[in-house]
């Protein structure tokens, strides 16, 4: 794990050496949690080097915000040619930091409506971005047009996936930086169940999906789909009328292909999660077959594998065991077919205990994987049996969920490729 006993205050500016190899060439946007600059190395090569200002961090915190980043870092190292990649890591000063790949380019907020764009290949080609970021158990949460780099042969690629401080801060932290002076653009993006955001427990890749689709529309129209957004009161309209799925659906009456792209737009633009499409695909099965077929990289973390020659495994893509795998008929006490799954606990016995050491989200109880011997299907309930409860059954405290499906006691089929949520983690269904 990255670390350091030693975490010292970083003012890089332009010109200056970091870690004695990339010099800065320019200083770009900083957030609560990072800094962003254009490095050069000692070759010339250019990059976008990404600094957590773990200096900023309250002493006591730091352990934990180390394991997160270091986390984050491992797990968005993905391989995409959809996705700007990660192509070293290091630590400056006691700081973690990451040099993401340089591209020649503009972002799409600059040429939105240029008539350089194909926008079925545009679309495509970000759906494909979300597509290896979802694979791998990740959600973007920042989709924009600032976050999608159109290259100078414009093909787009999807950037500032990779979030040191946390999803659920990162979310919770815009929502505390509304002022009546200063809309943050990005709330425009936001899907409407992170209005209510108080504490983020579970981020879905449905957010994604809600964002794309703003971004689609604007793509279409040079709008925003529920109206303008300059000032609070904007904004309160904003929400209103994303809330009531009224996005406006006049702008597109003259598109010659408005029945397709307002029937892609409304299972994007779903105030509801059980509205939008399920995934990605869902979307991309819509468009037409232009020739702009997906392009995959060989040994990418987006690989699923799919051919079962033993059975099934869950690996975790996201939390604090990064990479560690629990084969599930390995871990099933026959003759029960029942494996119980709950957050480490001494006072509760689990099959499989998940640690949660930078979040606190997951149930002692959390949830029950069963199979079906008979047809050889794997299914998941949200709970698990309890004889102290009136009920008998005892429910998640924040859901279990498959992809963006909330999952009940009922039970959930899960498949190889299938990501299952609890908490903060992110669980990868694969064949072994």
């Amino acid at each position: 794990m990255i670390g350091s006993d030693s975490v010292q205050r970083c003012d890089f500016r332009m010109h200056d050496m970091i870690d004695g190899k990339f010099r800065v060439e320019r200083v770009l946007n900083s957030t609560r949690t990072d800094q962003k600059f254009k490095v050069n190395d000692t070759s010339g090569n250019k990059y976008i080097l990404k600094l957590l200002k773990l200096w900023e961090v309250d002493s006591k915190l730091r352990q934990k915000m180390l394991l997160s980043a270091d986390n984050e870092i491992k797990g968005c190292q993905i391989k995409s040619n959809y996705l700007t990649n990660i192509v070293h890591t290091g630590v400056v000063n006691g700081n973690p930091y990451l040099l993401m790949e340089y591209l020649k380019s503009v972002d799409l907020s600059h040429i939105v409506r240029s008539q350089r764009l194909d926008i079925v290949r545009t679309a495509k080609e970000i759906l494909y971005g979300l597509r290896d970021l979802h694979k791998s158990g990740k959600v973007h949460c920042q989709l924009t047009p600032e976050n999608i780099l159109i290259t100078d042969d414009n093909h787009a690629k999807l950037t500032n996936y990779v979030i040191l401080g946390g999803r659920a801060n990162l979310l919770v932290g815009k929502n505390k930086t509304l002022r009546s002076q200063s809309i943050v653009k990005s709330l425009a993006y936001q899907a409407p169940e992170l209005y209510r955001l108080g504490q983020c427990s579970t981020v879905l890749p449905s957010v994604d999906i809600f964002s794309f689709g703003v971004v689609l529309f604007q793509l279409l129209t040079g709008e925003l789909p529920f109206g303008r957004l300059a000032t609070e009161s904007d904004w309160i309209h904003y929400q209103s009328r994303a809330k009531n799925n009224d996005w406006n659906k006049n702008t597109l009456l003259r598109n010659e292909q408005r029945n397709m792209w307002m029937g892609i737009l409304d299972i994007c633009l779903s105030s509801e999660v059980a509205g939008r499409a399920k995934d990605v695909d869902e979307i991309i099965n819509r468009l037409p077959d232009d020739g702009c077929e997906y392009v995959g990289v060989a040994g990418s973390r987006a690989e699923v594998p799919q051919s079962i020659q033993h059975g099934v495994m869950l690996h975790v893509m996201q939390g604090d065991e990064l990479d560690k795998y629990y084969r599930l008929p390995e871990i099933m006490q026959l003759p029960q077919r029942v494996i119980t799954v709950g957050r480490t606990a001494a006072s509760v016995f689990n099959m499989i205990q998940l640690s949660e050491r930078s979040s606190s989200y997951i149930s002692r109880h959390h949830c029950t994987i069963e199979f079906d011997d008979e047809n050889e299907i794997w299914y998941i309930r949200d709970g698990q049996w309890d004889k102290d409860n009136n009920e008998g059954w005892a429910c998640s405290l924040n859901g279990t969920f498959v992809n963006s499906e909330k999952v009940t006691k009922e039970g959930h089929k899960i498949v190889p490729g299938d990501i299952i949520s609890i908490g903060d983690v992110k669980l990868r269904v694969e064949a072994y």
